[in-house]
């Protein structure tokens, strides 16, 4: 038996040497692997020079100003009456939304100036708020004694509402 190994293992060197000069002849070279992320800005790269992107240009420049910052804080910190040694990752949405003012805002706004409308609660102008919250966030009490869990404390995402 050992034999046939040897003659079976020289076929198939014979085989990967003939399919890598094949390769090497081949004019298309088989492209490489990308994630999808690495795919998105890809095109994105792409996109940015030419003029297809004109219907998608204001949805990108609206966000703009509304950014998701961070910053590190205690539990405790936040105000909430939780009394532990918790830490955790706050983020939140900040910015200004002034160009993604809609034709509905601007109504908005000349009816409550005209005194069309009159409200203290109607708000004629876009809010940086969140649109996509971070997972829960569970943690003990300092007495060790009570579990709490925490959802929708943090933002994920911040856009123009």
């Amino acid at each position: 038996m050992p034999a046939d190994y040897s003659n079976q293992l020289g076929d198939i060197l014979d085989f990967i040497q003939a399919t890598v000069k094949r390769l090497k002849r081949s004019p298309d070279k088989p492209a490489p692997f990308l994630t999808k992320r690495e795919r998105n800005r890809q095109n994105a790269a792409k996109n940015n020079n030419s003029s297809s992107r004109k219907g998608r240009r204001g949805q990108r420049a609206r966000n703009q100003d509304c950014v998701l910052r961070e910053i590190h804080l205690n539990v405790t910190d936040l105000g909430l009456g939780y009394k532990t040694k918790e830490e955790l990752i706050f983020r939140y949405c900040s910015g200004s939304c002034e160009k993604s003012v809609t034709l509905y805002d601007q109504i908005l706004n000349n009816l409550t100036q005209n005194r069309k409308l009159v409200s203290d609660k109607i708000r004629p102008q876009p809010c940086c708020r969140p649109i996509a919250f971070d997972d829960d966030l569970s943690f003990l009490d300092d007495n060790l004694s009570t579990y709490h869990i925490l959802r929708k404390h943090s933002a994920k995402k911040c856009g123009c509402v």
